[in-house]
């Protein structure tokens, strides 16, 4: 019984190793196509993929302080208000200044006065010596007198523009057309100039954006003044906004150690009905564009070993490996130089036994 047992034994570990040693030398693996694409003429676009960022354009926002001192009689806006360049958006108490002003009027008539009388005695001296009726000392005097007059008036007058200047600073101006975008003191609250740096009101003019694109320096080489650039921001998915890229500047930006370089965009004015600063848009530069070549889906082109390669279909699961030659690779698509021709039937997804793949 137990030399039959050990024969079937035997038996079973011969049967097993030539199932297996079969399989190996005279099984042939399988290869199984999932799906295939035709290589075929059509038009690529080759796009840099980037994130940007929208702000206002240099001069769009206005922050306006006070070089008056004295409190606040009267703030006319709030955020949100719509205002017109020229418009008065806040008065500063001016009673002390109006009081100065006047003071100054008052002696600036006196010294006028002063003034009249000093011009006309010089002008009587001088005649009184022609005639020896007078000296030459009266001359100078009376000169002294008349120049010292004119002098104070002078003198006078300046300090009275000064303080005219002054009270003109009582009336707080919007600089711009725009949106009041920030307040940061109210009525009643004392302004000291010189010494408050806080701003009173801030303006931004909406319709003057632009679009801070992050270019990556692996990229930057690729871009170019007025390449076309396509972008969407996440509360409009499924709206496309066009630019074109009109500044790149020199100098880099390091974020989470990465190196970028800021490309401007300007944003129309009627994107920027829609578009806020600060909102996040998602990039597309167009950095290359070729119609009627020919091209073969990303999906069809494989890497292996560091070269480029297809698998060309042949028949029912079967495939031949071809290199490629490749130019731009845009969104979907991408051009061959070489290494196929048109009408071609590649294949997109398959499955290839282990041992094809160590090939």
């Amino acid at each position: 019984m137990k030399k039959v047992l050990f024969i079937i034994i035997i038996a079973a570990i011969f049967l097993t190793g030539g199932f297996f040693l079969y399989k190996k030398f005279f099984v042939k693996p399988s290869i199984k196509i999932l799906e295939t694409a035709k290589v075929e003429k059509d038009s690529i676009r080759g796009v840099l993929v980037e994130t940007g960022i929208i702000k206002p354009q240099v001069g769009a926002v206005v922050k306006i302080g006070a070089r008056a001192t004295g409190s606040i009689f009267r703030m006319n806006v709030k955020i949100g208000d719509r205002v017109k360049k020229g418009q008065v958006i806040a008065l500063i108490d001016d009673r002390e200044i109006v009081q100065a002003i006047e003071q100054q009027r008052a002696v600036l008539n006196e010294a006028k006065a002063n003034y009249d009388y000093a011009r006309v005695n010089y002008e009587r001296e001088k005649e009184l010596v022609k005639h020896e009726y007078t000296t030459k000392d009266a001359v100078d005097k009376a000169k002294s007198q008349f120049e010292a007059a004119k002098a104070k008036i002078d003198d006078i007058t300046a300090q009275l523009r000064q303080h005219e200047t002054k009270l003109t600073y009582t009336k707080i101006y919007a600089p711009i057309d725009g949106v009041v975008s920030d307040v940061t003191a109210q009525e009643g609250e004392t302004i000291v100039a010189g010494l408050q740096v806080a701003n009173l009101v801030t303006v931004l003019d909406p319709t003057r954006l632009e679009m801070w694109i992050y270019v990556d320096e692996t990229d930057i080489g690729r871009v170019r003044l007025g390449q076309k650039v396509e972008y969407y921001v996440d509360t409009y998915p499924s709206k496309l906004f066009y630019g074109t890229i009109e500044k790149i500047y020199p100098q880099p930006v390091v974020k989470d150690n990465i190196v970028y370089y800021l490309t401007i965009v300007k944003v129309t004015k009627e994107d920027a009905l829609l578009l806020k600063p600060e909102m996040t848009t998602h990039v597309k530069i167009i950095f290359d564009e070729k119609q009627d070549i020919l091209t073969v889906p990303n999906a069809a082109i494989k890497f292996e070993k560091g070269k480029q390669i297809a698998y060309k279909v042949l028949g029912p699961d079967k495939v031949q490996r071809v290199e490629l030659k490749i130019g731009i690779r845009g969104e979907e698509k991408t051009e061959i130089i070489s290494g196929v021709k048109e009408g071609e039937e590649l294949a997109t997804k398959l499955i290839l036994p282990i041992t094809a793949k160590g090939k």
